[in-house]
C-alpha cells in the first residue's frame, strides 16, 4: 500500500484541527480595530479597554492546568465541541450586551471557551497526525493564533465601516458553530495501544518535569517580549512616520501574518529534520540584533519596517518549536492536554507580566529604545533555553 496514500486522510484531520485553533482563535483578532467603537458605545476608558484584551490571558493563565485534567476526563472530541460552543453562545451575548459589565462577563466566558479548544486540540493533532509525523503536525499547529488574528483584524478592518462592532461578535460566534460541526463529523483513529505502557505525567522523571517546566518558560519569555511588539507596533512607529490609524493596522496585521509564516516555515523545517532547539536559538539572535532596529528613533522608517519585518518570521520558529517538542515526553494523547496547558499557562503569564513592564519602563522615560535591556534580558534567557531544550531533548530520546 502507497503510505503516501494513507497519509493524505491523517492530513486532512490535521488541516481541520489546525482550522478549528484558527477559528477560535477569531476571538482575540476581532478586538484591537473594535476597541474605539466599543469606548464609544459604552463610554469606558483606557484601562477598561485593556481588561477587554487581557481577559483571554488572563483566563489562559488562571484556568489551563485545571481545564486540563477536564480534558483527560470528559475527552479530547467532545472538549473541542464544548469549547467552540462557549465560544459561540459566548460571543452571541457579547453581541447583545447592553452594558460594560455584560460585555466584560461574555468575554471571559469567550477565553475559557477558548483555553478549552486549544488546550484539547493539540493532542488531537498528535492523534490523526501521520506515523512518525507528530513533530511536524505540532509544529503547524503554531500558526494557528497568528492567523486567526490575522483573518480576523483584516475582516475587522472591512466591517467596521459597513456594519457595527456586534456584526463582527455574530460572525466570529456563527464561526465557532461552523467549526463545532465540522469537528463533531471528525472520525478518530483507535487510541495506539503502546501508550497504555508510558508512565502517568505524575511517574515523569525529574529530568521530564524540568523540561515541561523550560517548555512553559521559554514559551512565557516568548510571549512577553512578543506580544509588546504586537500590541504597541502602532504607537512605536508612530513616533516617527506620518501614517493614520488604518495604515498603522495594516501594518500590524502584515506582522501578525508574518509570525503565522514563520510558524509554517517551521513546520517545513521539522519535516526534514532540523532541531527545535535550532530554531529557538534563531528566535534568540534576532530579537537581540533586530530590537534595537525596530525601537530606536534615530533610524529611518524603511529600515525599521525591514527589521520588523525579518523578525516576525523568524519568531514565528518559535511557538511551533515549542509545540513540537512536547512529542519528545509519552504519554497517551489524553495527557498531552496537561503538556500543551503548561504552554498555554506559560505563554498567558509572559504576555500579563512582560507587557506591562515594558510600558512602565516606556512611560517613566517616553523613549521606546529605554526598553532595550528588557528585550536583550529576555532573548538571552530565550537562547539559553533552547541550549537546555536540546540538552535535555536528546536525553529523552
Amino acid at each position: 500500500m502507497d503510505l503516501a496514500l494513507v497519509a493524505r486522510p491523517a492530513w486532512g484531520k490535521v488541516v481541520l484541527l489546525i482550522g478549528a485553533g484558527i477559528t477560535a482563535a477569531f476571538q482575540i483578532g476581532k478586538v484591537p480595530l473594535a476597541l474605539a467603537p466599543l469606548q464609544e458605545e459604552f463610554g469606558f476608558g483606557l484601562a477598561t479597554a485593556g481588561w477587554v484584551v487581557a481577559l483571554f490571558a488572563i483566563m489562559g493563565a488562571c484556568t489551563a492546568i485545571v481545564l486540563s485534567f477536564w480534558v483527560k476526563v470528559f475527552g479530547l472530541k467532545s472538549s473541542v465541541l464544548l469549547g467552540l460552543s462557549i465560544s459561540c453562545v459566548a460571543g452571541l451575548l457579547g453581541a447583545m450586551a447592553p452594558t460594560t459589565g455584560l460585555l466584560l462577563l461574555s468575554r471571559a466566558c469567550e477565553g475559557l471557551g477558548f483555553v478549552l479548544t486549544v488546550l484539547a486540540v493539540p493532542p488531537l493533532i498528535t492523534l490523526c497526525a501521520p506515523k512518525g509525523q507528530g513533530a511536524t503536525a505540532m509544529a503547524y499547529w503554531g500558526i494557528y493564533l497568528p492567523t486567526g488574528a490575522c483573518l480576523m483584524l483584516i475582516v475587522s478592518a472591512l466591517l467596521l465601516d459597513l456594519a457595527s462592532w456586534r456584526m463582527i461578535w455574530v460572525i466570529t460566534a456563527l464561526a465557532q458553530a461552523a467549526a463545532a460541526i465540522c469537528i463533531a463529523q471528525l472520525k478518530l483513529p483507535p487510541p495506539e495501544v503502546a501508550h497504555a505502557q508510558t508512565p502517568p505525567i505524575w511517574a515523569y522523571s525529574p529530568a521530564q518535569w524540568a523540561f515541561i517546566g523550560i517548555l512553559a518558560g521559554t514559551f512565557g519569555l516568548y510571549a512577553a517580549q512578543y506580544f509588546v511588539f504586537a500590541s504597541f507596533l502602532p504607537k512605536i512607529f508612530s513616533t516617527n512616520a506620518s501614517l493614520n490609524a488604518y495604515q498603522l493596522a495594516q501594518i500590524t496585521a502584515a506582522f501578525i501574518a508574518l509570525n503565522a509564516v514563520g510558524n509554517f516555515t517551521s513546520g517545513l523545517l521539522h519535516q526534514v529534520g532540523v532541531p527545535s532547539w535550532w530554531l529557538i536559538c534563531i528566535t534568540a539572535l534576532a530579537l537581540l540584533m533586530l530590537a534595537p532596529l525596530i525601537l530606536t528613533d534615530s533610524e529611518g522608517f524603511g529600515i525599521r519596517i525591514l527589521a520588523a519585518v525579518v523578525f516576525s518570521f523568524l519568531s514565528g520558529l518559535t511557538p511551533s518549536s515549542l509545540f513540537a517538542s512536547t512529542t519528545k515526553l509519552p504519554g497517551p494523547a489524553q495527557n498531552r492536554a496537561f503538556l500543551n496547558a503548561c504552554l498555554v499557562q506559560g505563554s498567558s503569564l509572559g504576555q500579563l507580566l512582560g507587557t506591562p513592564l515594558v510600558a512602565l519602563v516606556v512611560a517613566r522615560s517616553g523613549h521606546w529604545v529605554d526598553a532595550v535591556p528588557i528585550i536583550w534580558g529576555m532573548a538571552l534567557a530565550i537562547f539559553v533555553a533552547g541550549l537546555a531544550i536540546g540538552i535535555l531533548g536528546k536525553r529523552l530520546g
